[in-house]
């Protein structure tokens, strides 16, 4: 008879440490530790971002065809400034579609957060993996919806208030998928969270975007290694921040010439 026994524990921080800011989070640790996750799984983790990129640049494209027709208009932008009227229809449209491909593939990113995060547990992941954020479609694409409404209204205000709302709640995601969060209580507490340590999580994210614009110079090649250096971070952080439940089974019983077994199991 083999019986299995199941224990789950706890890795990194909890909801009450991140909510009262009782962690210790400096910007170098995290860095060196989400680079050094980044070169061990960069050759199984890094197919998957392309990947979704392309997913995300196929629903933009898509969007944006439905609603112009004829995507090359945008040229006109460039070519002639006469037309204000047709400019505004153009930039609205294009601003649809990015609002559409976002909540759209908002799943899909989660999934990609989730396997981030299991890395900075030393669990191995595959491309698959991406899909487990399907199981939480509909909050994540809720939470994505009232994120971006609340930073475009934030933008018109104020540029920099749109960045900070998007630092702030840069955590909702694996909230939802990790902790079962509800899409408001996961902005909510993503947001009080990030308030406790806004000047570590600040230095942390300005690099990252010199990351992303350094990589831009360079024809966009550094984005191989930028963009999954961008989800390890939030994977660590996320960890340190409001800790992981991990679930340990193990074999009671032994088999002939099998012996005990014992394997850890990512519940996302």
């Amino acid at each position: 008879m083999n019986d299995e026994l199941e224990k789950e524990f706890n890795v990194g921080g909890d909801l009450t440490t991140a909510l009262n800011g009782q962690y210790e989070l400096k910007a170098s640790q995290v860095i060196k530790e989400a680079w050094q996750l980044t070169m061990k799984y960069f050759l199984s983790f890094s197919p998957t971002i392309f990947l979704l990129l392309i997913l995300q640049i196929a629903i933009f494209a898509v969007a944006l065809k439905l609603q112009l027709g004829d995507p090359s208009v945008i040229l006109q932008l460039f070519q002639d400034a006469s037309d204000i009227s047709q400019h505004q229809n153009i930039i609205q449209s294009i601003f649809v579609a990015n609002f559409s491909y976002e909540i759209i593939s908002a799943p899909l990113y989660a999934g990609v957060c989730l396997m981030a995060m299991s890395h900075t547990t030393g669990f191995k992941t595959q491309p698959r993996h991406m899909l487990k954020g399907l199981q939480f479609t509909v909050p994540l694409m809720v939470m994505t919806l009232i994120a971006l409404t609340l930073q475009g209204i934030a933008g018109m205000v104020l540029p920099f208030l749109s960045l900070y709302l998007t630092m702030a709640f840069s955590h909702a995601p694996l909230l939802i998928c990790e902790k079962r969060l509800t899409p408001l209580k996961s902005l909510l507490l993503s947001l009080r969270a990030v308030n406790k340590k806004i000047l570590p999580l600040t230095a942390i994210y300005l690099l990252v975007i010199m990351m992303f614009f350094a990589a831009a110079l360079f024809y966009g090649i550094g984005l191989i290694f930028v963009l999954p250096f961008y989800f390890h971070v939030k994977g660590v952080l996320y960890r340190d921040m409001f800790g992981i439940r991990l679930k340990v089974v193990s074999g009671g019983g032994n088999p002939p010439n099998n012996g005990s077994k014992q394997s850890q199991v990512f519940n996302a």
